[in-house]
C-alpha cells in the first residue's frame, strides 16, 4: 500500500513539477503571475499530468493521503481551463468530502471555484457549508460568485439573502449574478 501511495505521489509530483518548469512558476507564486487567459491550455504534456492525476485519485481511492491530495489541488487548479481533472474527481473519486474540503480551504482560487461549482451538483456532507464560506471569506470575486451560483441550486433562500449585498458590487459580473439570484422566486 504504502510503495502504490509513494509511486502516485511521485508520479504527479513529477508531472506537476514538469508544468512549473514549463510555466516559470510555482504552486506559491502561480496565484499572483499567472493573469488572465487560458496560457495553461498551450501546456504541451496535459495528457501524462491527467494520466498522473487519475492515478492520484485511484490512490485517494485506496486510502486518503494529504500529500497526494494537495498535489491534486495543484492540478485541479492548473487545469481549470478544461476542466478534465475536476469531470475525473466527480467521476472517480468515491468519497469526495476529504478531498472537496481540502480543495474548498487551499490557497488555490482556481481549485476553489471549480470546487464551488461541483458543490452546485454532487452530494456532498456539508456542502452548504463550504459554499458559504466561500462567499463570505473568499477574496476572489469570481470564486464567489460561482459559490453563489452553487449555492443558489443547494439552497436558494440563502442564496437570496448572501447575494443581496452584492447587488449593488462595483464588479459588473458580481452585480449580474447578484440580481439574476435574487429575481427568482423563492
Amino acid at each position: 500500500m504504502v510503495f502504490i501511495h509513494f509511486e502516485a505521489f511521485m508520479l504527479l509530483e513529477n508531472e506537476l513539477a514538469n508544468f512549473w518548469k514549463w510555466a516559470n512558476m510555482t504552486p506559491d507564486t502561480y496565484n499572483e503571475e499567472r493573469g488572465l487567459g487560458e496560457w495553461e491550455a498551450e501546456y504541451p504534456e496535459w495528457d501524462a499530468l491527467y494520466k498522473a492525476a487519475n492515478e492520484a485519485l485511484e490512490q485517494l481511492n485506496q486510502e486518503f493521503n494529504h500529500d497526494v491530495a494537495q498535489l491534486l489541488v495543484y492540478a485541479l487548479a492548473i487545469d481549470n481551463e478544461a476542466g478534465v481533472v475536476l469531470k475525473s474527481v466527480e467521476e472517480k473519486l468515491k468519497d469526495k468530502l476529504r478531498f472537496v474540503r481540502k480543495a474548498v480551504y487551499s490557497n488555490q482560487p482556481q481549485a476553489r471555484w471549480q470546487m464551488a461549482e461541483l458543490l452546485g451538483h454532487v452530494e456532498v456532507e456539508g456542502r452548504e457549508k463550504m459554499l458559504i464560506h466561500l462567499i463570505n471569506s473568499e477574496p476572489d470575486k469570481y470564486v464567489i460568485r460561482r459559490a453563489l451560483l452553487s449555492l443558489s441550486k443547494v439552497n436558494h433562500t440563502k442564496a437570496v439573502e448572501l447575494a443581496r449585498p452584492y447587488v449593488r458590487d462595483t464588479d459588473p459580473f458580481m452585480k449580474l449574478v447578484a440580481k439574476e439570484i435574487t429575481k427568482k422566486k423563492v
